[in-house]
């Protein structure tokens, strides 16, 4: 028989955004927490940046085919006016609430800001930052290492053309924002003594750890200084520091006289990286345990979530638990699989997934149906069946494992992520 391991108020599955955000909040409130699962969540392959709401609504329009299907619409300017609108009740902002998600932004600032690594921005208006292939995209919050990108300020763009560094195409960026109507340029510039990696010269987080000493960026200032004359503000891959990263860019900044910002870059996310880093820290300053590695399946006896059982190299190990909150993402992350055509499965606690007919959209850049299959939940975030009855009294389920919402095509991930943490968290302690 699995043996009994350790018992915690609070178990949260997954360690994403949503999942590190709720275990950090569960321990700072006095909960035995652990946060499990069975590997990092999309923090790494993220912008390191909170998008609340970044697309204005468009309403479905007729396909080629007869059926409906849904457009992006143009770039929101304020989030919260846009969820001030009526909106679909099953989407998981609706049923957090605006409150829970004003109360879930200022707890997580609160975090990075004690964290030396402050996030720009409020609820009621987007920063417009450049991406790494010269679009623009809309965020709500920001690290300040990014907020000096907004497109919307005047001057010019520099970009930096790093010599050898193959994630960032500092030319091809430019052109585009230029083409735009932004006014942009590439800069070239070399980096002394860069790491010797597979591809030269090293990858972003070998360069974020490099940046993460003084004595370097001291010795890049010079390098760099002659180079950057006439340029407002320079547009960097985001490697300026892991570990100190507000506190790089600002020496940095002062150093070259000028205004320094990242953008973010191909995974592995340097930024995500930031962020996963301050919660897990937070979690463990608490008194919570972070464990990641094992694969988890359900426990359940006589109708409620006894806790969890997990698979280690030692064998099969059960961890009880009063409450467990599901944060294992949509199909993206795992949380949900599709085993065959037509079929889709929640793979802990094997919870109905709410679906429907077509899974895709006509044309490729359309927003897919399947986006917004999920778990339906009520407005505790408790899963509930086809009827609307809650199935498991003391499960809840946040973030990406949510039905209703298509995420990246309304630019709201993250924001669900912690609105829907900061919900189920704050109802065990209410």
């Amino acid at each position: 028989m699995n043996s009994l391991q350790a018992k915690y108020d609070v178990i949260v599955i997954g360690a994403g955004l949503a999942g590190m955000f709720a275990g950090a909040l569960a321990a700072r409130r006095g909960a035995r927490t652990l946060v499990i699962a069975q590997g990092v969540g999309g923090t790494h392959v993220g912008a390191g940046t909170i998008d609340v709401w970044g697309y204005e609504p468009h309403p479905p329009t007729p396909s080629p085919d007869g059926k409906s299907r849904r457009e992006r619409g143009g770039l929101a300017t304020n989030p919260q006016a846009a969820l001030e609108k009526p909106g679909e009740p099953q989407h998981p902002l609706m049923l957090a609430g605006l409150p829970a998600l004003r109360d879930a932004v200022a707890e997580f600032q609160g975090i990075c800001e004690a964290a030396g690594y402050p996030l720009a921005g409020t609820l009621d208006r987007n920063f417009f930052l450049p991406t790494a292939l010269g679009a623009v995209r809309p965020t709500c919050l920001a690290p300040e290492s990014f907020a000096a990108g907004d497109v919307r300020q005047p001057g010019k763009i520099g970009l930096a053309r790093l010599a050898g560094f193959r994630d960032f195409f500092a030319d091809l960026a430019a052109a585009n924002l230029s083409a735009a109507g932004y006014s942009a340029c590439a800069v070239a510039l070399d980096l002394p003594h860069a790491p010797t990696r597979r591809d030269s010269p090293g990858g972003a987080t070998d360069l974020a750890r490099l940046f993460d000493d003084g004595n370097y960026r001291a010795e890049v200032a010079h390098h760099w200084r002659d180079a950057l004359k006439g340029v407002a503000r320079l547009g960097l891959p985001a490697i300026l520091g892991l570990e100190s990263a507000a506190a790089a860019r600002r020496d940095l900044s002062d150093k070259l006289g000028m205004e320094l910002f990242e953008i973010p870059i191909l995974p592995p996310s340097v930024p995500g990286m930031r962020l996963f880093n301050i919660l897990r820290d937070a979690i463990l300053e608490a008194g919570g345990r972070v464990t990641i590695g094992p694969h988890v399946t359900g426990w359940v006896e006589k109708g409620r979530v006894a806790g969890i059982v997990s698979e280690t190299a030692g064998g099969p190990r059960r961890y009880a638990a009063h409450s467990i909150i599901l944060a294992t993402g949509g199909f993206r992350h795992g949380g949900l699989e599709a085993p065959a055509k037509g079929q889709v499965e929640e793979r802990v606690f094997d919870l109905p997934v709410s679906t429907g007919e077509p899974w895709f959209a006509p044309l490729y850049w359309d927003t897919h149906p399947y986006a917004r299959f999920g778990v339906n939940v009520n407005d505790e975030m408790k899963p509930v069946d086809a009827n609307e009855k809650v199935i498991y009294p003391n499960l809840y389920a946040t973030g990406g494992l949510l039905a209703g919402a298509d995420r990246n095509g309304e630019g709201s991930r993250e924001g669900i992520d912690l609105a829907t943490a900061w919900k189920v968290v704050n109802g065990l302690n209410g």
